[in-house]
């Protein structure tokens, strides 16, 4: 009976554990993938994304700038020279490689909604241990609220950290959110 029992167990663990091998995990390969495919554009959009060159008539895509400034002024920011729908998704790269809590994001308004714990500077393992512990402890962590908000300039956009209110950080979290989104953006541009 005992051993009827502990053959059954065995059966159960393995069968438990041979799930992850026939349905991986696509949410996590999707967050910890570093390239991101280009997208086609409608014909109709053809315009915004690609220039007419004068000599032969041929249409030749605008590269993007690969390359961030951090502004210190008595607001600072980000500055990427580049057009917004690039920057859009760079910083929307940028929050997800930083395991941010991306709670809501308005592109008409340019401003990402985000949660963010300047104490919380360890990365989670995603082990079946650390989420059991999550599921039973308390929460030490306090993420609070803040918003990214992205303003054209001349020849570039501009990425300020922002409170719930709309009122740009200049220092304390919000200066340490701004500087975390630099390091990580520019980490990328130059693994490019």
């Amino acid at each position: 009976m005992l051993k009827s029992l502990n053959i059954i167990c065995l059966l159960g663990i393995t069968q438990l554990t041979g799930c992850s091998y026939f349905f991986p995990d696509k949410e996590k390969d999707y967050v910890y993938s570093r390239e991101i495919s280009a997208l086609e554009v409608p014909p109709a959009l053809q315009q915004d994304v690609f220039k007419q060159n004068k000599t032969d008539n041929t249409r030749v895509a605008v590269p993007a700038i690969k390359q961030i400034e951090f502004i210190e002024a008595e607001q600072p920011y980000l500055y990427i020279k580049a057009d917004f729908p690039y920057v859009w998704r760079v910083v929307s790269k940028a929050l997800t490689a930083e395991s941010l809590e991306i709670t809501d994001k308005n592109r008409e308004q340019a401003l990402y909604y985000v949660q963010y714990d300047p104490e919380n500077t360890e990365r989670e393992d995603d082990s079946f241990w650390h989420e059991i512990l999550f599921f039973f402890a308390d929460d030490v962590h306090q993420e609070q609220a803040y918003q990214i908000a992205l303003k054209p300039l001349k020849s570039g956009m501009a990425i300020y950290v922002q409170d719930t209110q709309g009122v740009v950080l200049a220092d304390g979290d919000g200066l340490k959110l701004l500087t975390l989104l630099f390091n990580r953006i520019d980490k990328d541009f130059k693994a490019q």
